[in-house]
């Protein structure tokens, strides 16, 4: 009986497609187990705001306030956006950022020259789901002389 001998190309070759193949699998299936323990660690948040008057000087200005909280408990150092809209066609612009103090709370001043409706934005992070708040309706600020 005559042996089947393949030529040293034919072997190293074959040995290489099947080295890569295996390595590709490996790799594609830690891909999709790392994706899928990423989205089960995301805390789910919820983003509270109320508003409140207060006088400065001789006019008086809105404090717009907020908690950003997860499993009931304040998320502390996140940035969190006030966001703002008027007129009849309205769209979401930025009005400020500020950072969530230890308990989670954050606070804007506004003085709004025309009815305007807010909100406050957390974008998430790594281990924080986004959220935002319910959006509240200020009147114009009357100047008191």
């Amino acid at each position: 009986m005559r042996a089947n001998r393949s030529s040293l190309l034919t072997r190293i070759g074959s040995g290489s497609l099947v080295g890569i193949l295996a390595a590709g699998g490996i790799m594609a299936s830690a891909t999709v187990a790392s994706a899928a323990t990423a989205h089960a660690k995301l805390a789910a948040t919820h983003l509270s705001v109320k508003n409140k008057v207060v006088a400065r000087a001789h006019h008086h200005a809105d404090a717009i306030s907020g908690v950003l909280s997860a499993r009931h408990k304040g998320v502390a150092g996140e940035t969190v956006k006030l966001e703002s809209r008027t007129g009849k066609k309205p769209r979401w612009v930025v009005a400020g950022t500020a950072t969530t103090a230890a308990n989670g709370s954050v606070t804007f001043t506004v003085a709004p020259a025309a009815k305007t409706q807010f909100k406050l934005v957390f974008a998430g992070d790594a281990s924080h789901r986004k959220s935002a708040s319910n959006v509240i309706t200020l009147k114009a600020i009357r100047k008191k002389h």
